[in-house]
């Protein structure tokens, strides 16, 4: 098993962003497991993960209680969640429920390579 701070947990419907995260991660040897809804769900509070990505309109898994679980279970794990510019209600909201960082979905892709970089140093 990967050491804890390179495993990346990332609950994304979306195929395109998916690649994306997974092209930031291989230079790092960081291990990125995509994960979907009620097994997303049971990996993130049962696995030490160093980083959780979350797409906020993930039709997949229900975002805001994923993320409120998420925090409870383990305070420390930094979450990201990112969703479209305009959905400044949603952003607050993930924010509430414990996501360390809530970014527009242009901003996380520029963020990315950096975020994974921090997330791999622990």
């Amino acid at each position: 098993m990967p050491e804890t701070s390179r495993m990346v947990l990332a609950v994304i419907d979306d195929m395109i962003f998916r690649s994306r995260v997974e092209a930031a991660a291989a230079p790092l040897g960081a291990s990125v497991e995509f994960m979907a809804g009620a097994e997303a769900l049971g990996a993130a509070v049962n696995i030490p993960w160093g980083l959780v990505i979350i797409d906020l309109n993930s039709v997949a898994a229900d975002p805001l209680p994923f993320i409120a679980k998420l925090r409870h279970a383990q305070p420390t794990v930094p979450i990201i969640g990112f969703c479209a510019h305009g959905q400044v209600q949603l952003r607050q909201q993930a924010s509430e429920a414990g996501c360390t960082t809530v970014l527009p979905r242009s901003a996380m892709v520029q963020a990315l390579p950096q975020l994974l970089t921090d997330a791999c140093r622990g």
